[in-house]
């Protein structure tokens, strides 16, 4: 009878256990694909693309404590681990801007405003490159729209330039 126990407690065990790492794979599926971003490639790319005025005031320390900030930011406000998101994440130009700003005064970071603003836009480009974050450029955004016809009107005309093509 001890024996008959000791296999059923051991096979509800394992049942357990299939059930837990089965629902942990799946929800690893759900996820979207993870981009590798490796740190110093990023400071690089980030010293390169700045404007020379601002890669001549700012050291290599400093783009990467920018860089861990605007990353920080990134996690903090616009990232959803279940890939719950229920669409595009749109923020304002200047959210990671400011909030690296204040940030950095906390942490001690002397940097100026657009000094960052240039960090942030070329750490926005790389992460871009890599696949890690689509951003659009809203005046694409704006023309697209402004380029459908809207639903009630026709298509076509009557009396169109195109019926001056044919004749």
């Amino acid at each position: 009878m001890a024996i008959v126990l000791l296999i059923v407690t051991a096979l509800l065990v394992v049942v357990i256990g299939l059930l837990f790492v089965g629902s942990a794979v799946g929800k690893t599926n759900a996820m979207p694909a993870q981009t590798v971003v490796d740190v110093h490639e990023a400071i690089n790319f980030c010293a390169e693309a700045v404007p020379v005025s601002v890669s001549s005031v700012l050291s290599y320390d400093d783009v990467r404590r920018l860089l861990r900030l605007h990353l920080e930011w990134i996690q903090a406000y616009h990232w959803a681990p279940d890939g719950d998101s229920d669409g595009p994440i749109v923020f304002e130009e200047f959210d990671a801007l400011n909030y690296v700003m204040e940030r950095a005064d906390i942490t001690g970071l002397e940097v100026e405003r657009d000094h960052a603003a240039a960090v942030i836009e070329a750490h926005s480009s790389y992460l871009q490159v890599m696949g890690a974050i689509h951003i659009e450029d809203p005046g694409d955004v704006e023309n697209d729209l402004a380029e459908l016809p809207l639903l009630d009107a026709p298509l076509l005309e009557a009396g169109s330039p195109d019926d001056e093509l044919e004749a």
